[in-house]
């Protein structure tokens, strides 16, 4: 169980609402709503959403951040061309203790939904798929991608069966794994060629440049259109490794052969400083994956989930 799944189940039990993955959900006097914890900064907070027609007014939405302490995002989800709906995304500065989560959590939503009620907002009453009205099929409330929302049950298992045939489709793709991984390699050597430049030619380490390495390393990989999974995060982390090892020793390797010296006894020579260099390189790489860590971790593994 991944971290946000148990804190997700954490949640609902202290709620008395519903968990399915990552996602807690539920119904309060009439509105559907999805809970899911969201980065914030260097953090990461609990966001509350619905979807509704129409946003609040200002001094409504004033009383609510200054009374009850949230802070209230509008986005505007476009279903189809042609219709779209307001997610309310509202931070929630959770308590700590349990008891103070459920009063918090009472309150807030008895002081949100009253105040949609005032103004007349109405939730999503289409289905959040095709958004068409249709009677012959009832609609249903499912958690999909993170929200609570109606659909009709055909809709869900058509888009659920597309999305298996891309993966499908992907996966089909295995094959091309050699390929993207030689490209990964030849991404990692080009990313890691300004650091060398700074290494060799200035004579010291920028820990920001050696991001670039993984993250053309990842480019060069998903250029290979094999599949991205979980190994296409490793696979880049590798290859900035590796050209960061040859990024270090081929100048030095041109160096000794100008020189005409064998490249162990260049390499070993104390005045050069190499396996000095070449940890600090490494673990400078190490900071590279960690500053590129947000890109290279954009893979599908958890869609395919």
């Amino acid at each position: 169980m991944s971290f946000k799944e148990k804190q997700a189940k954490t949640l609902a039990e202290i709620l008395k609402l519903n968990c399915e993955d990552n996602t807690v959900y539920g119904v309060y006097k009439d509105f559907h709503f999805s809970i899911n914890l969201v980065p914030y900064g260097n953090a990461s907070i609990w966001q509350l959403t619905m979807l509704l027609d129409k946003v609040l007014s200002n001094e409504n939405e004033k009383r609510l951040k200054k009374v009850h302490k949230v802070n209230i995002l509008y986005k505007s989800i476009n279903i189809t061309p042609t219709v779209n709906v307001v997610a309310y995304n509202i931070m929630l500065n959770m308590p700590l203790s349990k008891d103070k989560k459920i009063v918090y959590f009472e309150i807030l939503m008895d002081a949100l939904t009253e105040t949609l009620k005032e103004e007349n907002i109405l939730e999503l009453n289409s289905c959040g798929l095709c958004a068409v009205d249709n009677n012959d099929e009832e609609l249903t409330y499912k958690v999909y991608k993170g929200l609570y929302l109606p659909v009709h049950l055909s809709c869900l298992e058509k888009n659920y069966e597309e999305q298996k045939r891309e993966i499908m489709q992907e996966n089909a793709n295995i094959k091309k794994l050699p390929i993207s991984i030689i490209l990964a390699i030849v991404g990692a050597i080009i990313g890691i060629i300004p650091s060398v430049i700074v290494i060799y030619g200035f004579g010291y380490l920028f820990a920001l440049l050696f991001a670039l390495s993984p993250f053309c390393a990842f480019f060069g990989y998903k250029l290979g259109k094999a599949p991205l999974r979980w190994y296409a995060t490793l696979i880049a982390t590798i290859a900035s490794l590796i050209a960061t090892v040859i990024g270090v020793i081929a100048p030095i390797a041109l160096l000794a052969a100008a020189a005409q010296m064998d490249l162990a006894t260049f390499i070993n020579d104390p005045e050069l400083g190499f396996y000095s260099l070449l940890l600090q390189a490494l673990l400078f790489d190490v900071i590279g994956v960690g500053v590129s860590w947000g890109y290279i971790t954009k893979t599908r593994s958890n869609k395919v989930k």
